[in-house]
This record gives structure tokens, C-alpha cells and sequence, in this order.
């Protein structure tokens, strides 16, 4: 499971690559998001994203034990998250080099869900047969 995530090389279809995303990006943000829970007096998406916005604040206060190890699932989190888009792109018989797209903050959500929705082009020649 975890070289299925890290190694780029090979391919992945829409639905796998939903569910690897959606994981990576839950693990990414653990640390985050047991710091939120543990110390914020309310419990807002806002307040949350606020964090995530202003993650140097956020590492600020955690401590660093806290921050060091939000930081290391973060910092994997990139590279799972680049690794699995450089899969998708793959299946779609599209370049390693646009995974670099699902780096970039803004571009990422719409690049995400280019992905997401972006048929294999396996199933597309299936399809046109």
C-alpha cells in the first residue's frame, strides 16, 4: 500500500486514484487536525481552515514535537499526492511533467478534479471499438 503511493512509476484509474487522494490528504493533515481538535475552543471548518491557511502559525504553536511530525506527514503527503497524479496521468496516456500541476496551491483543486473526472484512455479505446 505504501509503495503503491510513493512510487510514480505504473498507472491508476479514476476510482483509485479518488480514494489514494482523499487518504493522502486525511493522513497529510493528522497532525493538523489532532492539534485542532485537542486545543481550538470551537470546533468550526472555518476555524480549521484558518489553520491550514496559516500552517507556519499553526507550527508555531504546536510545539515541536507536534510540529515536527505534522510536518513529516505533510511533507509525504506532497510526494504521495505528485506520485499518484503522475500514475493518473499515466492512465490517461498523458506526460509525468503535469503532475507538477497538482503542486501548485489554487490549481491544485481543479487539477485534482481534471483527474478525477478524466476518463482512462484504456476505457476510451475500449469504449471506441
Amino acid at each position: 500500500m505504501i509503495r503503491r503511493w510513493f512510487d510514480a512509476r505504473g498507472a491508476v484509474e479514476r476510482e483509485r486514484f479518488l480514494l489514494d487522494t482523499t487518504v493522502t490528504w486525511l493522513i497529510g493533515n493528522l497532525g493538523f487536525l489532532a492539534y485542532f481538535l485537542a486545543k481550538a475552543p470551537v470546533y468550526s471548518f472555518a476555524a480549521y481552515g484558518h489553520m491550514i491557511d496559516h500552517r507556519p502559525e499553526a507550527l508555531d504553536a504546536m510545539g515541536l514535537p507536534l510540529a515536527t511530525v505534522a510536518l513529516a506527514l505533510w511533507l509525504a503527503q506532497v510526494w504521495a499526492l505528485a506520485a499518484l497524479s503522475s500514475k493518473r496521468l499515466h492512465d490517461m496516456g498523458q506526460g509525468d511533467w503535469l503532475a507538477g500541476l497538482s503542486l501548485i496551491p489554487g490549481v491544485q483543486i481543479l487539477f485534482w478534479i481534471a483527474l478525477c473526472s478524466w476518463p482512462s484512455k484504456s476505457s476510451a479505446s475500449v469504449r471506441a471499438a
